[in-house]
């Protein structure tokens, strides 16, 4: 079994984070639809349910990388959430360009005659169940911290570009590679689609997709760019979950923002080399889990 993990540590990956998740996930859906014989409650189980469902890229390349390489694989594997000095600039756009480009299409959805937009009442005021007159922008702080830690991004980000990416540009270009892990990404959100509540579940599959694959681009080019920052990657998820709960586009105009965040995805790929997102040297990055500590 080992051998045949180290030979596909890919396919074991993806199978792996699937699984856990799916698996996990997938009564919480089928709760939702009405399609359990029983009910699930909300409460400590379907909390710990929801949260390991949300943690299967994590927890599949912990057990794959503790299994396949041990201790100097988990060493580098936690080292990637170390590379924090990565110049200004790099904080700057992972934490202002969601609420950039959003802000951009809402300003020309409003001149093309979209609707129109209520700044003082984002989703995360109903989220939260805030009291009538409360201002939800003071909990932009705690909501950005708890968004991270709680939601898709530390459950996410270390096993989607700390591991999968990483093996992926072994093998392929980084433009090859973020598409196959936009589509493989996009696809494990499914569960979501089908349980109430969630901001999945009112969008099409289709354009939450299309979504996905031009962030993972955008990932992609900021992680090259930072030495391999799954911090930065982080960052950069988590800021695209906060902008779309304080900044939202009306359901009429969500292709508008997807088309914007496609094009900026398409600026990246044009002005750089597809192989790398870049015309230069990249910096180097520490040795990852898709390499031993001994080839460097």
């Amino acid at each position: 079994m080992l051998r045949g993990l180290k030979s596909h540590p890919l396919a074991a990956y993806f199978v792996l984070a699937y699984a856990i998740s799916w698996l996990s996930l997938g009564p919480l859906a089928l709760d939702s639809q009405g399609l359990l014989p029983f009910h699930i409650p909300s409460g400590f189980f379907s909390s710990i349910l929801a949260l390991v469902g949300s943690s299967g890229p994590l927890l599949s390349a912990l057990l794959l990388t503790a299994t396949i390489q041990g201790a100097s694989g988990m060493h580098a594997f936690f080292r990637q959430f170390l590379v924090w000095r990565v110049g200004l600039r790099w904080y700057l756009i992972v934490l202002f360009e969601p609420a950039l480009v959003t802000l951009i299409t809402i300003l020309f959805a409003s001149l093309l005659g979209g609707a129109s937009f209520d700044f003082a009442h984002p989703p995360v005021t109903h989220q939260l169940a805030l009291p009538p007159g409360a201002n939800p922008w003071v909990l932009f702080v705690p909501v950005f911290l708890l968004g991270g830690l709680v939601g898709g991004p530390v459950g996410e980000e270390p096993g989607w570009r700390g591991y999968a990416l990483a093996k992926l540009q072994d093998r392929y270009s980084a433009l090859v590679a973020s598409l196959i892990l936009g589509v493989l990404w996009s696809v494990w959100h499914l569960p979501f689609f089908f349980i109430k509540g969630t901001s999945e579940s009112t969008t099409p599959f289709l354009l939450f997709a299309l979504g996905v694959i031009a962030w993972s681009i955008l990932i992609t080019w900021v992680y090259n760019h930072t030495r391999g920052s799954v911090l930065l990657a982080l960052l950069f998820h988590n800021a695209l979950n906060i902008t779309a709960l304080y900044l939202p586009l009306s359901r009429l105009n969500d292709w508008q923002g997807v088309v914007a965040q496609c094009l900026v995805a398409l600026v990246v790929v044009i002005a750089t080399d597809p192989a790398r997102f870049s015309r230069r040297s990249l910096p180097a990055r520490p040795p990852s889990v898709s390499e031993p500590l001994s080839s460097r």
